[in-house]
């Protein structure tokens, strides 16, 4: 039995957690299944609508010394499992880009859902630094993410116009005709001043159902799947949410926006049957009384149907039938 000091067994669960936070969301629950940790659908609601870092943490701390202790030699340690690499540019390896321009009073907010977009959602965003005055360099990295991004997020605050960075981020969006999607955290009462974007209509997060990540990163989802400008880089995006689903609700969910599109490109088909061989989410996962794995192979067959047998071929032997 590995015998850990109180204050070791501390610091060994903050760093697994860390470590699993930072990967894909079905790599993780890979992990700790076979570490002998159970695990379920920390985003869903019903489950508590758990945030991954809070999730992880309990997971790694239901774990005994020395299961835990092998865990972080795993983890962090000479051999320690490729992670998910934090990338030194404004993006990740994601299909999709999306700007979250937002005001600093929304900023860990904006980072929460950026967090699930990119582990569950095959998006990434980028969340700026709410400096009054930029510098120079940092408004050229906010000009690189606004030239480079495919949809934009506009969460809007009270103080939201009132910054002329936010007016500028959206308005510079608009100009390179990208969608954009406004977005309130809480009903606004009164007429609106929000300029070209009133053409646009608001997505209003309903606080009685927690803070709105989870459901505002799933409507980011939906939307650049939806619209014409973004469909084709989206499909990737709902691809990858796939292979990387956290819960069998959310399988279901995806499964239903997959049945929704004519056609997969044969790229698209092969993630589709890795995620029937690695995520536990998707190959244990039903959608009403099928099970998705028994969908996934119709839908295969759908876009690239077997060859006919050929009749010369056809007897139980293998010699031609006349």
């Amino acid at each position: 039995m590995v015998e850990m000091k109180l204050g070791e067994r501390i610091r060994v669960i903050t760093e697994c957690a860390n470590s699993l936070a930072d990967r894909k969301v079905s790599e993780s629950q890979l992990i700790l299944r076979t570490f002998g940790a159970e695990t379920f659908d920390f985003e869903d609601q019903w489950n508590g609508g758990q945030d991954a870092d809070e999730y992880f943490t309990g997971q790694c701390e239901a774990i005994d010394s020395a299961k835990l202790s092998e865990l972080h030699q795993y983890l962090l340690g000479e051999d320690a499992a490729p992670g998910r690499q934090r990338r030194s540019d404004m993006w990740g390896d994601n299909p999709v880009r999306v700007f979250i321009s937002h005001c600093h009073e929304d900023a860990v907010f904006a980072s929460g859902v950026n967090d699930i977009l990119r582990k569950t959602c095959g998006i990434d965003a980028f969340v700026a630094h709410r400096d009054i005055n930029p510098s120079a360099q940092w408004r050229a990295t906010i000009r690189g993410a606004l030239d480079t991004a495919h949809f934009v997020v506009a969460i809007l605050h009270d103080r939201f116009h009132a910054s002329q960075w936010c007016d500028q981020e959206v308005g510079w969006a608009l100009g390179r005709d990208l969608p954009v999607m406004p977005v309130r955290r809480q009903a606004h009462i009164g007429p609106r001043f929000d300029g070209f974007m009133e053409e646009h209509q608001d997505l209003v997060l309903d606080p009685t159902r927690g803070s709105g990540e989870h459901y505002l990163a799933w409507t980011i989802l939906e939307n650049v799947v939806k619209d014409e400008r973004t469909h084709n880089i989206g499909v990737d995006a709902l691809v990858e949410a796939f292979v990387n689903s956290p819960g069998w609700n959310r399988t279901r969910a995806l499964w239903a926006m997959i049945e929704r599109e004519p056609s997969f490109e044969s790229r698209h088909l092969r993630r589709f049957e890795y995620a029937v061989e690695t995520n536990r989410q998707v190959y244990d996962g039903n959608y009403g009384e099928v099970a998705i794995p028994v969908l996934l192979k119709a839908l295969v067959e759908k876009f690239e149907p077997p060859p006919p047998s050929n009749p010369w071929t056809a007897s139980a032997d293998g010699t031609p039938p006349f």
